[in-house]
This record gives structure tokens, sequence and C-alpha cells, in this order.
């Protein structure tokens, strides 16, 4: 090989080594640099996080206890609470494998007891086909317990119930109506009225 292609053959192996070098204190100086992310925040949001046809399962021990579905769920960190549109709750029952729908135009998700509150034209879809309706509904998820404490309506096969008050007890298939309760049951041609 002649000095003019050695010589060449080590330039070559210089500008390599010496790119290599560069591209090494490039990616040292990078690390030792603090990452620097740029955050934006919408004033007008107070901190909120808004989610479009939001889906969320409560499972406890491989268990369902229920779903939330909202057209719109707006999130606020400092009070811990989601703010839900046009929602649709299904609570599963533990003993009979059915299961209740709940509607309402919109509701609140706690996120401490996951307990949600749900207000306007109410729709209670029970087994059997029984529908109760109503403007306000609460579920209590530590007990399991979902409750009106406004006018309710319950209607079914061969039933007709109204009242101020209604609690629903989910592990026992229980529910309680009261105040100026006033009942149509009619079996065959057997209607009694109270």
């Amino acid at each position: 090989m002649s000095s003019k292609g050695k010589l060449a053959q080590v330039f070559i192996i210089m500008v390599i080594a010496a790119l290599s070098l560069v591209l090494a204190a490039g990616i040292w100086k990078g690390r030792l640099r603090p990452v620097q992310q740029e955050v934006q925040h919408d004033p007008a949001s107070d901190g909120e996080m808004k989610l479009k046809d939001m889906e969320f399962t409560e499972m406890q021990d491989g268990k369902r206890y229920w779903t939330l579905h909202a057209n719109e769920a707006n999130y606020f960190q400092d009070e811990q609470k989601t703010l839900l549109q046009v929602v649709r709750l299904i609570l599963y029952l533990d003993k009979t494998n059915e299961q209740i729908y709940l509607e309402s135009d919109e509701g609140i998700l706690y996120a401490g007891t996951k307990d949600i509150d749900l207000k306007g034209n109410i729709r209670v879809m029970m087994p059997r086909e029984y529908v109760v309706t109503t403007q306000t509904a609460h579920y209590n998820h530590g007990a399991r317990i979902v409750q009106s404490d406004d006018h309710i309506h319950i209607s079914g096969p061969g039933l007709e119930l109204d009242g101020n008050r209604w609690k629903y007890k989910i592990a026992d298939h229980v529910a309680d109506v009261y105040g100026e309760v006033k009942a149509s049951l009619v079996a065959g041609d057997l209607r009694i009225e109270k």
C-alpha cells in the first residue's frame, strides 16, 4: 500500500474519531441538562380535565360493582369530583346476576367515596320490567343503596306506585317507598288501590 493510501486511511479514521467525540460530548451534555416540557394551561378551565364519551367500571376483587357511561365528564382535582352529562349507570346485582340501569340528564361522581348523584329525568330500569322515574337519586357505594328523596313513580307488570321517597338496598333486593304512598295493583280482573 502506498504512503498516500495509508495517509488517506489515517485521515479518515481521525475524522471519524473526531465526529464520534463531538457526538458523545453532545449526548453527555443532553443528559446533564434537565428536560423542560412546556405545559399548556387553559385559565378558563380552572384545572379541570374534560373527557368525551367516558366509560368507567368499578371493580373490587375481580367483581364488577357498577359501570358508568357519560357523554361528557369534567374532572375537578381540587374538589375530587367529576361532573357528568347524559349519564347511564349500570349496577350489578350479586345474588341474581341481574342489572339495574339508571339514566339521567346529569350527575356527579365523587372520587373519594365513589358515590354518584344523579339529577334530571331519571329513569331506573329494574329487573322484571319495573321502571322507577324521579328527578334526583343518590347511589351510596359503601352501603350499596340507591335512594331518592323526590317524588317517585314505579310501574311494572300489574303495579303502579307513587311516593315521596324511595330506597333500594342492592344486597337485599329490597325496595322501600315512603311518604303518601299510593298503590294500584292489578292481578287479572282484580284491581286493588290504596
